[in-house]
């Protein structure tokens, strides 16, 4: 469940300052969906700020444009691409490579949700949802996987704890979150020979511009849930990306990592 708030924007500058210590991606190039706020900004933040070269997928052509100036206003090297993953994969992965050469990470943040309860869902509505969701992240492996291999890269996936709860969000984005998963690990298997990883993040409740507009008897309700008595931040979910995208994690694919405070343990 991803929900970026003022203050995880307002932070941002020293966020990207505490990141230069390591240098996991030092020469490669990620490219990031859905990377203009929350999560998939803060991975941008995170993978800029270990060395990698940055390209920022997503719908709003002005976020997605404001996101790659603050990171390229922190010294780091980004390219802002707007496109719908759900039709523009093979242009968004064109971009990258006519502009860098290369790709070695491939994060599939983004997503969409309809908001809608099962007697109010539209075929119409499913349809965009899988087709961001699921067939986006289909799109983008296809014609990245030629760039991945040649670098024994990797692809991250990020989920969401509806994918196994039938508690949060609707039933279009539970069911892609779902698939989003399977797909990871039949990647897993597929693409091994060829050097490339293939792992899921799967947070729970993260507060992101998602939850902006919530009242805050919401987070009131939700917070006994979560026996770690916090709401994750998006830096919580970038900090694990990291990893996993990195050569710490040369031994790990097909996992689901799930960031949720423990509450999906209870």
């Amino acid at each position: 469940m991803d929900t970026s708030s003022a203050a995880a924007s307002a932070s941002a500058p020293a966020s990207l300052a505490a990141l230069g210590g390591r240098r996991r991606f030092e020469g490669q190039v990620a490219l990031v969906t859905g990377g203009g706020t929350g999560i998939g900004l803060a991975i941008a933040r995170q993978l800029a700020g270990e060395g990698a070269r940055i390209a920022l997928c997503g719908r709003r052509a002005a976020v997605i444009s404001a996101a790659a100036h603050e990171l390229e206003s922190h010294g780091y090297t980004a390219l802002a691409i707007p496109g719908n993953v759900a039709v523009d994969a093979v242009r968004i992965v064109d971009t990258v490579i006519q502009q860098y050469g290369r790709l070695d990470v491939l994060v599939n943040n983004a997503a969409v949700a309809a908001g809608l309860d099962f007697e109010e869902m539209t075929a119409a509505a499913w349809r965009q949802v899988l087709g961001v969701n699921v067939d986006g992240a289909f799109e983008l492996v296809l014609n990245a996987l030629p760039h991945l291999a040649a670098h024994r890269g990797c692809v991250l996936h990020i989920s969401s704890i509806s994918a196994v709860s039938g508690e949060f969000d609707d039933v279009a984005y539970a069911t892609s979150k779902a698939a989003l998963e399977g797909f990871s690990r039949r990647l897993a298997v597929e693409l091994a020979p060829r050097g490339v990883r293939s792992n899921v993040i799967r947070p729970g409740l993260i507060r992101t511009e998602a939850f902006a507009d919530l009242p805050e008897d919401f987070f009131a309700s939700q917070l006994p849930m979560i026996p770690l008595h916090r709401f994750g931040e998006p830096q919580d979910i970038a900090s694990a990306a990291a990893f996993l995208c990195s050569q710490d994690a040369s031994f790990i694919t097909g996992a689901v990592l799930t960031i949720d405070g423990g509450e999906s343990a209870r």
